[in-house]
């Protein structure tokens, strides 16, 4: 996402329509330039596409502490060509937002597509489900606990974040404990498969210039197994089955890969003590298989992949003092 820091609160508006309708910078985030994150997205034939916009009340947020003397106000961007964005502290799915009033959201995003999961197609099918019934998200367990969710720990460089002035490309780490946070996917509102807990890798390339127009940046997460969910009724458990029963036949693990391609539709509220950033979610869960450790990909722990056009990164607004 494309929203240069802005001052104050005010004024936003005006700012954010006018990215909201500049085009598009079509850009592949060149990995190679990665040197602190070992991780990789892959691509995958088996995938749920997916997308979430703010305005139906899905996506992610970013959020941070307005006070800058706080440590989860997040940190300024030191590298080349940065265009004074800096990092929000916490990010979360829409449905865990801290905004209010809350937003009512039960999910991140919706699958717009299915590539491959030939046992879930035909079951959706055989039931007369619609794949637009499945859903994906993420966020902290207990809707109150904000502060639990992923976030990036004691915010220190060459620890949390890795960037230079000497370098276009920063590296961020939101992590989280394993037992406050979750990743699932949906059926309905029902949450059928626990895609258990991952870091979230974020890696953002300013450009040649400081205009935040020629930044691009890509997110992605380690190597997880879906779980089937308890209690659930004999549909819904029947569709759990089938989407499992098509991961193990294709890789047996997941991933999510967070891509940018476009400025977004973004909005910006605040609750519960912190500045909000609801961004788009477009992206994948994608099914992917374990590469050895010594094969020329370095072991890559990757898990099926989000094209997300928001991203984790310099969507922090900065407020006047």
């Amino acid at each position: 996402m494309r929203i240069p820091y802005i001052s104050a609160l005010l004024g936003l508006t005006g700012m954010l329509a006018l990215q909201t309708f500049l085009p598009a910078q079509a850009a592949t985030f060149d990995l190679s330039k990665l040197k602190n994150i070992k991780a990789r997205p892959i691509e995958s034939d088996t995938r749920l596409d997916l997308l979430g916009l703010p305005i139906e009340q899905q996506g992610y947020t970013a959020f941070f502490n307005p006070n800058p003397l706080a440590l989860d106000n997040g940190h300024d961007d030191i590298s080349l060509n940065a265009s004074g964005n800096g990092a929000p502290y916490y990010v979360t799915g829409r449905q865990s937002s801290p905004e209010e009033p809350a937003s009512g959201s039960t999910k991140t995003s919706t699958v717009t597509a299915i590539a491959g999961f030939p046992t879930l197609s035909n079951y959706l099918a055989s039931n007369g489900i619609s794949f637009d019934s499945l859903g994906f998200g993420f966020g902290q367990k207990n809707y109150n606990e904000f502060t639990k969710t992923w976030n990036l720990g004691e915010d220190k460089l060459g620890q949390d974040w890795f960037a230079s002035q000497d370098s276009t490309v920063e590296e961020r780490i939101y992590k989280a404990n394993p037992n406050d946070v979750e990743a699932f996917l949906t059926f309905g509102t029902q949450k059928i498969v626990s895609l258990g807990y991952f870091d979230i890798y974020t890696a953002l390339d300013y450009g040649a210039t400081k205009s935040p127009f020629d930044d691009i940046e890509t997110a992605f997460t380690d190597l997880v197994k879906g779980t089937k969910v308890n209690g659930l009724d004999p549909l819904a458990d029947g569709l759990a089955t089938a989407l499992l029963k098509d991961v193990a036949d294709a890789g047996d693990y997941l991933q999510v890969v967070i891509l940018d391609t476009a400025p977004d539709d973004t909005n910006i509220t605040q609750g519960n003590d912190f500045i909000a950033i609801n961004l788009r979610f477009l992206g994948s869960v994608r099914v992917a298989r374990l590469v050895p450790e010594n094969s020329p990909a370095l072991g890559l722990l990757v898990f099926g992949a989000l094209y997300l056009t928001p991203q984790l990164k310099k969507v922090k607004l900065k407020i006047k003092q």
